[in-house]
């Protein structure tokens, strides 16, 4: 379920003190077991401070499944619990791994080997073969559906847990035989994934290992006979979910079991674990070995991709012609289709080099090119080829790396004490206005909102009864208000009511804060100077957009740069602020193509107002 970034997450919202009581009475009837744990748990705290400690908040979530949740975190923002909402009635509470460490007991479990454990971190789910039932391991009797953690052998602590798919009488049946093949646990969680990511990480406890390592000890689980052959033994000894792997197989059915002596049984376990290390290390390393057929698939549908979902028929006049290098690294290369597609790369495909390639898909009427100065360029699409019409789409590396960048910077958020962004317009009395702050009681030294402003100026207005009796809407100014409202040489008698608090305001100082929520503000002499976002065409009608005054906000030019490089998959350069001192080190960005909206939505999500966000299209005639 969490095997890869949340599709969504919500803001974390602090619990109440209702709703932690009551999810608190809810945890401990779901698992009863916790009402006779409190000599487990360290001195000077209570099971209830542990499983609903203070400062406990929540968060909404959609697995990347479109599996709806709430996800329940201490302070720190630590993984506690989350609950599977697949109904208002049918709900099911699950602890985390970081919960069941604390708890070892709290629910039953199932035990199997390491090398298996890899398999289930991959996101495989465990079979039946997979679950030890060896003499002295014990055998829960859950129904189907039923939570359920996994151990590995020798050790009490989960590495995993989920929901049985079948009942514990299916899986205990098969003792001494060879179990039946399917699905033991559908796996919810396990160590390692991105729900374990957003917390601690912390280390394994201190008393982790109890007994046996399980990697040199698969042989001997099984139960055998004399008549069972060689190739029967190994067939018992692989779970379903590593014998999957036909390559595998063949290795491990290659290993001799014929040898019965000490000296001879111990290198059998040895050949037996260096193909399990070979194999896992070939499954968790960073590059994949693709044919050269799988390539140039992979790299005709990234380029489907783009043609169909990135350069459409509306702003293909702004993006093209598109220089070749551009189209390949800004455009296919973030394209790619998740998993084993994003390890294509040109070099690796039958045609070598980018051009030879682009030429080939002229050829097919994909697309029309041509070389400019010894550069090639894509200058046209055919929408109605019926490979485009065809292809539906995939998600795809960009994608992917967008909700990472997403999900990560709202972990962040709900780590932090001060990540809220506060931007505050303040005014303070000039020497016209002070008497009149000080004749009600109030710092002519101080600083006032607009609302501050309006609420003290419609107070005194009150309390002298200065509204005109015949009309409501005038006010009557004496010798206070003269001086508070009115510029040198205007005189008047009576005022608007609406624009009375502009009056005094234009009389007084404006200042302004930009900073975090919880500090102390700083407030600097002027107004806020907004964040500009310019859209213009450049030299060869390629249109970009600009966007300065970041600094102001306390925003990360580098880091927003490549926010924005990943989310509108364009080439994005920061260059020096044209025109602003140097010694300010102010700073521009500059994307590919007319991406406002998404500037706007990446700087609203970092806090910035929309009022201070201002939009100049060069693009457009006047």
């Amino acid at each position: 379920m969490f095997k890869k970034p949340l599709a969504s997450l919500k803001s974390f919202s602090p619990l109440r003190s209702s709703d932690k009581r009551r999810l608190r009475d809810e945890i401990l009837a779901s698992f009863p077991a916790l009402k006779d744990m409190e000599n487990v748990v360290p001195e000077n705290t209570t099971v209830s401070a542990i499983i609903a400690p203070d400062g406990l908040q929540s968060a909404r979530f959609t697995s990347y499944i479109e599996e709806p949740g709430t996800l329940y975190t201490d302070a720190e923002g630590t993984p506690l619990w989350f609950k599977i909402s697949h109904s208002k009635k049918d709900s099911l509470i699950v602890p985390s791994i970081y919960m069941l460490w604390k708890f070892p007991t709290l629910i039953p479990t199932l035990t199997t080997w390491n090398p298996v454990v890899d398999k289930l971190r991959n996101g495989a789910d465990l079979m039946i073969p997979g679950v030890i039932t060896s003499s002295g391991t014990s055998i829960p009797d859950l129904e189907e559906g039923s939570l359920v953690a996994i151990c590995a052998r020798g050790n009490q602590y989960a590495l995993a847990i989920g929901t049985m798919a079948v009942s514990g009488k299916v899986i205990e049946s098969s003792r001494g035989s060879m179990p039946p093949k399917g699905k033991a646990v559908h796996l919810l969680h396990v160590h390692l994934d991105q729900l374990w990511a957003m917390g601690s990480k912390i280390d394994f406890p201190s008393d982790w290992a109890q007994g046996q390592d399980g990697a040199h000890s698969t042989l001997d689980d099984y139960e055998t006979s004399d008549d069972d052959s060689d190739d029967e033994i190994l067939e018992k000894a692989i779970p379903d979910t590593l014998r999957e792997d036909s390559e595998m197989s063949k290795n491990l059915k290659g290993i001799s079991l014929a040898d019965s002596s000490d000296d001879q049984q111990s290198a059998r376990k040895v050949r037996f674990e260096s193909t399990l290390e070979s194999t896992e290390s070939t499954e968790a390393g960073t590059t994949v070995e693709l044919t050269t057929e799988e390539v140039d698939q992979f790299l005709h549908e990234a380029l489907l991709q783009v043609l169909k979902h990135k350069i459409s028929e509306g702003n293909a006049k702004e993006l093209l012609p598109m220089n070749a290098s551009t189209l390949y690294s800004s455009y296919v290369l973030p394209n790619r289709a998740r998993g084993r597609a994003a390890e294509a790369d040109i070099k690796k495909s039958s045609w070598k080099k980018l051009a030879k390639w682009l030429k080939a898909s002229e050829k097919q009427g994909l697309i029309k090119c041509k070389e400019i100065k010894g550069e090639l360029f894509l200058l046209s699409i055919s929408w109605n080829h019926p490979q485009l019409k065809a292809f539906g789409g995939h998600k795809t590396v960009e994608q992917l790396a967008a909700q990472q960048a997403k999900l990560e910077a709202q972990t962040s958020r709900a780590n932090s004490d001060a990540t809220e962004l506060e931007v505050l317009e303040v005014f303070r009395p000039s020497s016209t206005s002070g008497d009149f702050f000080e004749i009600i009681g109030q710092s002519k030294d101080g600083y006032y909102t607009r609302s501050e402003v309006r609420s003290l100026l419609t107070t005194y207005i009150k309390d002298n009864q200065l509204s005109d009796p015949k009309n409501q809407r005038m006010i009557r100014v004496n010798e206070v208000l003269q001086l508070a409202l009115f510029k040198k040489g205007e005189s008047l008698d009576r005022v608007p009511r609406d624009g009375i608090s502009d009056r005094l305001m234009s009389n007084m100082v404006l200042y302004h804060h930009i900073g975090y929520k919880g500090q102390e503000p700083r407030y600097l002499k002027g107004g806020v100077r907004p964040i500009l976002v310019t859209q213009e065409i450049r030299t060869g009608r390629k249109t970009v957009t600009k966007v300065s005054g970041l600094e102001s906000f306390l925003i990360d030019v580098d880091a927003f740069a490549q926010e924005i490089q990943v989310l509108c998959a364009s080439s994005v350069a920061v260059t020096p602020l044209v025109g602003a001192s140097p010694k300010l080190n102010l700073r521009e960005v500059m994307a590919q193509g007319p991406q406002f909206k998404n500037i706007s939505a990446v700087l609203q999500e970092k806090g910035v107002p929309k009022k201070y966000i201002e939009f100049f299209d060069k693009t457009k005639k006047k």
